[in-house]
């Protein structure tokens, strides 16, 4: 994403999509008596989280990466490419710092999860150097198309090619158009928020917390 235009158009899009998501699945469950409204976070808590069909990737050591892989702990997964000039590098830096504020506020640290958009390019090895230079525990995962179209519709976000410095798309020389949402995934691998741009460390991890306080009480109750 070079231009103002094509970024206006990420955040407008992605911000339709939460916004109908919230209401299309508030609008029943807040008439239930026991229902509670999920707090303020930078994004939104969906009220019930969302379910994302199976998929299958691989992760930068070439090892099967699955909707099993989600499955028992929280996650935040952001898509995006090695070649990102802009949003891709800077959310990663910032996850560095939420990992680092959670870690000193004695927080369960989430798996973050780097989704290659880019497969034509982005190989396991240019994968694993590109999310270890952030923090080696960061997974990159990518794989066919059809695999992550699939996880994407799960997650209710979009990639696109678009063109590149030449004006045109041609083999190399084009970009990657993606969301710039983070997608916080419950240890039931279901959606259960989304977190905004423009992204900021500490909101972030306040959200994470708060999350995570909200889904918890749900299984109380």
């Amino acid at each position: 994403m070079t231009n103002h235009k094509s970024l206006n158009f990420i955040i407008a899009g992605a911000l339709a999509l939460i916004i109908g998501l919230w209401f299309g699945l508030s609008s029943d469950i807040y008439k239930t008596e026991n229902s509670k409204m999920p707090p303020a976070i930078s994004g939104v808590i969906l009220p019930v989280a969302k379910n994302i069909s199976d998929f299958s990737l691989q992760d930068h050591n070439r090892q099967i990466y699955s909707k099993q892989n989600l499955k028992g702990k929280w996650s935040v997964l952001f898509l995006g490419y090695a070649q990102c000039p802009d949003v891709c590098p800077a959310t990663l830096s910032i996850m560095k710092q939420v990992v680092r504020l959670l870690a000193e506020q004695g927080e369960t640290i989430p798996e973050t999860v780097f989704v290659s958009v880019d497969p034509d390019r982005d190989t396991a090895e240019i994968l694993a150097e590109y999310v270890s230079y952030f923090n080696s525990a960061f997974i990159g995962v990518t794989g066919e198309h059809n695999q992550l179209k699939k996880l994407a519709i799960g997650l209710s976000v979009f990639y696109q090619k678009s063109a590149g410095m030449s004006g045109d798309i041609n083999a190399d020389d084009y970009l990657m158009d993606h969301s710039a949402a983070l997608m916080l995934i419950n240890p039931e691998g279901s959606l259960q928020a989304f977190l905004t741009a423009p992204h900021d460390a500490k909101k972030i991890a306040e959200s994470i917390v708060k999350t995570k306080e909200f889904y918890n009480q749900n299984l109380a109750n």
